[in-house]
């Protein structure tokens, strides 16, 4: 009887186990993932902000006023909103179109500015505000080719914190503010770009061909903090999207489980 007793209150902790895994695994697949940027202190070095999708994209920091500070998630990178104050994105040149992207990221402004960019003219640009269509408050995704401008209905710049999302999949472009879908289109065409070979920039204009080449446009650089930057070569559905913004913490790690200890105790001592 004893021993009896004894396996189904290890059979229970299994079962807890394996339910407390399911209920605190990923939150978010690493299928297809570019680069994540966590901006934690502890990612920055001497020169970069290190890339933790393991494809060492890692971000070349331009300047001597882009800084860590108090983030959304442990710590973020705060940007002075200068035009030669930017991130260098190592490794990712576009040459053919782009399929499906999504990027993700926390943000923290009062002005328009630019986040990330590989060129609206030949690939697409993310930001608060463009120079297009007069928008100065709401997230723009501005895509190619043919040049498409869109923005989402949501402002931003009330100098909170403010999780945004844009996706392509090829058939709708997204825009999700705050883990809710802000604004929906059909997408151009099957691919974003391409035009010519684009690398990107964190924080201001890309036209450069060449990593860390011409910047443009430069006139709103991106002033306030970020903090995960994450990009996808696929289409984050809604509930990711929510995940993502309900989540304080690293969207890709297994969390441990909490209680595990004490579930534990709670059994030994029941023996």
């Amino acid at each position: 009887m004893r021993i009896s007793l004894i396996c189904i209150k290890v059979l229970i902790f299994f079962i807890l186990l394996g339910l407390s895994f399911y209920a605190k695994g990923k939150n978010l697949e690493m299928d297809d993932l570019v680069v994540y940027y966590s901006f934690d202190a502890d990612t920055l070095t001497d020169t970069d902000y290190l890339d933790l999708s393991g494809n060492e994209n890692h971000g070349l920091i331009q300047g001597n006023n882009i800084i860590s500070v108090d983030g959304q998630v442990k710590e973020a990178v705060e940007f002075p909103g200068l035009g030669g104050q930017y991130i260098a994105v190592r490794n990712v040149e576009y040459v053919a179109g782009i399929p499906e992207l999504s990027i993700s990221v926390w943000i923290k402004t009062g002005q328009k500015g630019l986040i990330s960019s590989w060129d609206r003219s030949e690939f697409f640009r993310f930001g608060v505000g463009d120079d297009q269509l007069g928008n100065e408050t709401l997230v723009a995704f501005d895509v190619c080719c043919p040049i498409t401008d869109w923005h989402g209905e949501t402002e931003v710049t009330d100098d909170k914190w403010h999780h945004i999302v844009v996706t392509f999949d090829g058939e709708k472009k997204r825009i999700f503010v705050d883990g809710k879908l802000d604004a929906e289109e059909a997408a151009h065409g099957e691919f974003i770009g391409p035009k010519a070979v684009r690398f990107g920039f964190i924080g201001v204009g890309s036209e450069a061909p060449n990593f860390n080449g011409p910047r443009g446009p430069t006139n709103f650089p991106f002033k306030g903090l970020m903090d995960e930057y994450i990009m996808l070569h696929r289409a984050l559905t809604e509930k990711e999207v929510q995940k993502i913004a309900d989540l304080n913490g690293n969207p890709f790690d297994v969390e441990s489980v909490d209680k595990l200890t004490t579930v534990w105790g709670d059994i030994k001592k029941s023996r």
